[in-house]
Order: C-alpha cells, then sequence, then structure tokens
C-alpha cells in the first residue's frame, strides 16, 4: 500500500474525498441534532414529572447532549474508515 499525499491529488478527486466528508458530517449533525432533541425531551419530561428542580435540568441536559455528541462522533469515525471517499479509503497504518 503506497500512501498518497493530498496535496498531490488532481482537484476532481480532492473534491470528491472533501465533499464525502462533507456529506457524512452533516448527515451525522442532523442524526446528532434529532436524537438529541428527543433525548433531551424524554429526560426533560421524565425528570419534571419527578419533581427534580427546574435548575438542574440544564446541567442534566447538557450531559445528554454531550452524550449524544460524542456517540455520533464515534460513530462517524467508524463510517470514514469503513467508506470509499471518492476513489480512495482512509486506512490507519502504524506512525513510525
Amino acid at each position: 500500500m503506497t500512501p498518497i499525499d493530498f496535496k498531490e491529488l488532481p482537484t476532481l478527486s480532492q473534491a470528491g474525498i472533501v465533499w464525502s466528508f462533507f456529506w457524512r458530517g452533516i448527515a451525522t449533525t442532523l442524526g446528532s441534532a434529532l436524537c438529541g432533541t428527543l433525548l433531551g425531551g424524554i429526560v426533560g419530561f421524565a425528570l419534571g414529572i419527578s419533581g427534580i428542580g427546574r435548575s438542574a435540568l440544564p446541567l442534566i441536559g447538557g450531559l445528554v447532549g454531550l452524550l449524544t455528541g460524542l456517540f455520533f462522533f464515534y460513530l462517524y469515525v467508524r463510517w470514514l474508515l469503513a467508506s470509499r471517499l471518492g476513489h480512495f479509503r482512509l486506512v490507519l497504518v502504524p506512525a513510525d
């Protein structure tokens, strides 16, 4: 396997790789936002019914949002490593 420098690729190949990162990032962001909204609503509703103080809700909501974002970032990285990006794919190799 021969490493390729991104700067040496033709412009069309560079654009294909950038587009692959971009649309997957947008899809991941939208999925994260949707799931975060749903989870936040469910957790907020459940905590509101249970009588938790209103001052604790932003902290708990922020924690749920953080965990959701981290989960979706993990999915994004896995998706990039498993996908074809234009005519290429990302491969992890040991750093020398």
